[in-house]
């Protein structure tokens, strides 16, 4: 090898990846401004939208492509379920409708990205408190029936995709009471090049936040695959027979998913 060659190249591989990351953090800034500034001025839909339109422009720093099998209705009222892999997920469905999403109460002390959490709506809870609980299906039964589309993910944790979880029933208590239908939705993460699943977008176990982010900011070529499912009446359930449901739903199609990848490629790290 040439001397200095190596070093070269990991100067050519380095300065893209810095521009990204700022790029990223000017992009995190403007939608501070955004919430902080122009959220008291804009009426409902009006914030739906800057928040659709913040979460495309956050997907293309990221390099992250996005493919739906069908479009979102975008002005759907009621819960949407779909499995958890990563925070990707957010921004992956925001950019596809508007939408209130129910999230682990930790998120709110992630550093500004809660902040731009709570200002955009979304709904806290802490699963271990009772009180956390039922404030939080009160809240998203509310938000159902004033025409809002509420995003859960009822596995409680996000997973490699290898294996959908039990869907915790709790959630499903708030569309009984809207009398709200479910829109089940299956996600999957693929290498654009390869159709491969794309492990780097997984955040999982005891990774932190930062590594997360690292591993997807390192990893360009990447593209979200969501599958629409079936919309689920929620007349004749009980919490526990729509939970079951909605997860037989998102199975199936996450097998339909996992049926059109290539199966010559592993997964990438």
């Amino acid at each position: 090898m040439v001397p200095g060659a190596e070093n070269r190249r990991a100067l050519s591989m380095a300065v893209p990846l810095a521009g990204k990351w700022w790029r990223l953090a000017w992009q995190l800034l403007r939608g501070t401004w955004t919430v902080s500034m122009r959220f008291g001025r804009l009426d409902a839909g009006q914030r739906a939208q800057a928040v659709q339109q913040w979460a495309r422009q956050t997907l293309n720093v990221l390099e992250l492509q996005v493919q739906a099998d069908a479009p979102l209705p975008q002005n759907f009222a009621g819960l949407v379920v779909c499995n958890h892999l990563s925070w990707l997920d957010v921004l992956v469905l925001q950019s596809l409708m508007p939408v209130t999403f129910v999230a682990k109460s930790e998120v709110k002390h992630w550093p500004l990205i809660g902040y731009l959490a709570q200002r955009a709506g979304t709904v806290f809870v802490n699963r271990g408190r009772a009180r956390s609980a039922q404030s939080m299906v009160e809240r998203t039964t509310a938000a159902m029936r004033s025409a809002q589309a509420v995003v859960v993910f009822p596995e409680g944790t996000s997973s490699d995709g290898s294996q959908l979880r039990r869907f915790h029933a709790n959630i499903f208590e708030s569309a009984l009471r809207a009398r709200a239908p479910v829109q089940t939705l299956a996600l999957q993460y693929r290498q654009a090049d390869t159709d491969a699943s794309a492990a780097a977008a997984h955040f999982i176990g005891d990774m932190g936040l930062l590594t997360s982010m690292r591993q997807v900011m390192a990893t360009p070529g990447m593209r979200a695959v969501v599958r629409v499912g079936e919309c689920i009446a929620c007349e004749g359930h009980s919490r526990k027979t729509l939970a079951l449901h909605a997860q037989t739903s998102v199975s199936r199609q996450l097998q339909q998913l996992q049926s059109t990848q290539n199966p010559h490629h592993v997964a990438s790290q």
